[in-house]
């Protein structure tokens, strides 16, 4: 496994997303939530298999609530992971500053509480729109909770390429999660990553599978909408997989690792056989040259938006 220095910290370039152990999440997720000494075991199978980064969110259902129950055991060893958690404000655009201010600071504290922790490393903004709808406010807040030691860093999950230009511009924000798989690769495209790494911020990368999407049979996949934009696709990933002689997971996870600028990326997992077979796949083999050029071109037409349409919709 690799790591990146961060902060102070060695991340792994495998964080654990932990949406799973708080809600039911995924499209091909079968087996729901986890109680909670399975969730136990599987961050215990995370942390002594080398994954140093945990990401969590304050929307997450009850994952800081999991979390921070496994820290009070200890089962963390002698060091604690990296720990990012997310938060979003609800005040109206327009709100006094003194009350955008108090709900970030409460929701931090709230999030703290919850994980039994005096600090977080990094506190990510869950709705980008955050960046810009409350003036400075937001970014003087963030600023207030480093120096007073709540978090070593700040950024934002993003979305949109205008998203990301809108955080290179504050010098303040120096990491950020991108959504991007082999169906979404346009902020490689449009050269963000460079850019981000030349800015050095730390690259946390989700959605590699879409939510599961990627491991669906595309000959039953039953809604008419995936049938169109989704698994032509699908298809198409089956073949480049088989072309390179990897997994679908394997070449999905090779792709996205080997961009230039990708600090870690966050994938869950419904098991802890699941996280052993995860961290094979970052540790796995590359993608032929060839092939990663062909991925570039092949899925160049993906309509990503219809897709997360279904996505999106309420389980």
């Amino acid at each position: 496994m690799k790591y990146t220095l961060l902060a102070g910290h060695k991340v792994s370039n495998i964080s654990l997303g932990t949406v799973q152990l708080g809600i039911n999440y995924g499209i091909a997720n079968e087996l729901g939530k986890p109680d909670r000494q399975k969730s136990y075991s599987m961050l215990e199978e995370a942390l002594k298999n080398g994954i140093t980064s945990l990401d969590t969110a304050h929307s997450y259902g009850d994952s800081e609530e999991v979390l921070g129950g496994f820290f009070a055991r200890g089962g963390y060893g002698d060091k604690m992971p990296f720990i990012t958690t997310k938060f979003f404000t609800t005040a109206p655009a327009g709100s006094p500053d003194s009350v955008v201010e108090r709900e970030i600071m409460t929701s931090v504290e709230t999030s703290l509480k919850r994980l039994g922790l005096k600090k977080v490393n990094c506190l990510l903004m869950h709705r980008p729109e955050d960046m810009i709808q409350h003036g400075d406010i937001v970014p003087r807040t963030l600023e207030k909770l480093i120096k007073e030691g709540y978090t070593d860093i700040v950024g934002a999950s993003i979305y949109q390429p205008e998203e990301v230009e809108t955080l290179l511009q504050n010098d303040l924000y120096s990491a950020i999660q991108i959504p991007m798989s082999l169906f979404d690769q346009k902020l490689y495209h449009m050269g963000y990553l460079e850019r981000l790494e030349k800015r050095k911020v730390g690259v946390f990368v989700r959605s590699v599978f879409l939510q599961g999407l990627f491991f669906l049979d595309p000959e039953h996949i039953q809604d008419p909408d995936l049938q169109i934009h989704a698994a032509p696709h699908i298809r198409t990933l089956k073949k480049l997989a088989e072309k390179s002689g990897l997994s679908i997971a394997q070449f999905a996870v090779s792709f996205i690792r080997d961009l230039p600028g990708v600090t870690s990326l966050v994938l869950g997992a419904d098991t802890p056989e699941q996280i052993k077979e995860n961290i094979l796949l970052v540790d796995g083999p590359p993608i032929p040259e060839e092939l990663r050029e062909e991925s570039y071109k092949a899925f160049a037409g993906v309509d990503l938006k219809a897709i997360m349409s279904v996505l999106s919709r309420p389980k």
